[in-house]
């Protein structure tokens, strides 16, 4: 398969690539609790162009809802908010489009996707007497880098990019996303989508996705406001094999938050992460095939699969693409399968490691101060003498990561978070050694214990215990 280098993107080359394709998404689908016979997905480059496969499926089912709410208020057949029209789900969809027979070229005048920003302002203010309700895109406050780009290459303003606050570990806060929802619906802005994250690359957090899911319910069953809830486990997601099939180390709040996965409209994952594949290998899946649709577009020289509800080059947000990551992951899934006896017991290892490794680090420095809410395999702290200022703080780990760069016997790496985004967290961990907040941000030293070989207990423990040398030395120097 790999040998003659298909391109996915051409079924008449890549009959078996694809083959491969929809097998390793039908594993990943089940490893988070999707039913493979209906989920839908395809592998990417990266996380973050999952998470663009994301905003462009989002941005259709809106654009769609928003268009037929324009044609209606046009029309005079309604007089609901455009808010709760651009949320009005596709049974309303489909139930006004054969009520009143409207034609889809009729929707496309009306789109703002096809008919484009300054046409479609004009529409608003000319026809419907009110300005376009420009969507709204609600991600956590410590947002991933690829949703500001989102807002770049989809041409929304990134001021449209609404930051949900997050509580003192690091997670979005359910108040504050209803809040955020009942904002935009104050102002007549639809919510173009919601993003969770499922196991953060700073620091392993895992948002409340059960919790998320359940307030989506609630609007959609209280209100019939449907709004397209994304989760972004592009490091976290295969944390969903520990407890498949048996017993994982995770929190029960944080299994809670991994099962509810597959309640969510799209989720992203990165097997090039916690997978162990090679780079560069992502993947984006969501529920059915009627999420899975998106804007058609043509190429003769193509076949184009009609039902546009698997993957191909006019579903693809990339033309070309590999089949490496797709057989990576469908050969690494035949000899670990991706549950509880396979892949799910190297990551209840690294779990396990992490956990001693928090207590070795407890036991051994009295001035230790962890970031609040360990979720996952990642252990974040800093070194504070009391009273010490944060700058100060910082710029004493700043010192000790240094050292620690220049050494050969172990890696770490440095997170800083932003006093403006984690401030309940930040506020929190310098309480703990009554210091000032006299920086933009906390520096910690950021420790991610995922190697497949911790299985020797002698041999994890005397390395762990290495460390704390190391570490021990390079504060006190």
């Amino acid at each position: 398969v790999l040998f003659c280098n298909p391109n996915l993107a051409s079924k008449e080359v890549a009959s078996a690539g694809l083959k491969l394709e929809m097998q390793a998404i039908n594993e990943l689908a089940r490893m988070i609790g999707l039913e493979p016979a209906s989920a839908r997905g395809h592998f990417t480059s990266g996380g973050t162009v999952a998470n663009f496969e994301a905003f462009w499926r989002a941005r259709f089912r809106l654009d769609h809802w928003l268009s037929m709410g324009a044609w209606l208020l046009e029309k005079g057949h309604t007089s609901e908010g455009i808010f709760a029209l651009a949320h009005q789900g596709w049974n309303s969809f489909y139930r006004q489009s054969e009520r009143f027979g409207v034609d889809i070229a009729e929707l496309a005048e009306r789109s703002y996707v096809v008919q484009g920003p300054w046409d479609i302002a004009s529409y608003y203010r000319d026809t419907l007497r009110f300005d376009f309700p420009q969507p709204v895109v609600l991600v956590p406050g410590n947002k991933h880098y690829s949703w500001p780009k989102s807002a770049n290459v989809f041409g929304i303003s990134e001021k449209a990019i609404w930051p949900t606050a997050l509580d003192r570990f690091g997670r979005v806060c359910i108040a504050s996303l209803r809040r955020n929802i009942e904002k935009a619906r104050q102002q007549q802005r639809p919510v173009m989508m919601n993003v969770s994250v499922a196991g953060t690359t700073e620091l392993g957090t895992v948002d409340a996705v059960d919790a998320a899911c359940d307030l989506f319910d609630e609007y959609r069953r209280q209100e019939n406001i449907d709004i397209w809830h994304h989760v972004d486990a592009a490091y976290g997601g295969y944390f969903c094999s520990t407890f498949r099939g048996g017993s994982s180390l995770l929190p029960e709040r944080a299994i809670a938050a991994f099962g509810a996965l597959a309640r969510a409209d799209s989720v992203t994952l990165d097997p090039h992460k916690l997978g162990f594949v090679p780079y560069a290998c992502g993947a984006f899946l969501v529920r059915d095939a009627q999420a899975y649709s998106v804007s058609q577009v043509s190429a003769p020289y193509l076949i184009e699969d009609k039902k546009n509800d698997h993957p191909g080059w006019s579903t693809t947000l990339e033309g070309s693409r590999s089949a490496t990551g797709a057989g990576a992951v469908w050969l690494s899934s035949r000899v670990l399968p991706l549950d509880a006896s396979g892949h799910g017991a190297i990551l209840n290892q690294t779990l396990a490691t992490t956990q001693q490794l928090a207590d070795k680090l407890q036991r051994s420095f009295d001035n230790i101060y962890f970031t609040p809410g360990r979720d996952t395999n990642i252990v974040c702290f800093t070194l504070a003498h009391t009273g010490a200022s944060l700058r100060e703080t910082n710029r004493r780990t700043g010192v000790v990561i240094d050292r620690f760069t220049g050494s050969p016997h172990f890696a770490i790496s440095r997170t800083a978070l932003g006093v403006k985004s984690y401030a309940a967290m930040v506020d929190d961990v310098v309480g703990q050694w009554h210091g000032v907040v006299d920086d933009d941000h906390l520096l910690v030293i950021r420790m991610v214990v995922m190697s497949p070989y911790l299985g020797d207990a002698a041999t994890t423990d005397a390395l762990l215990d290495e460390f704390v040398a190391e570490l021990r030395s390079f504060a006190l120097q």
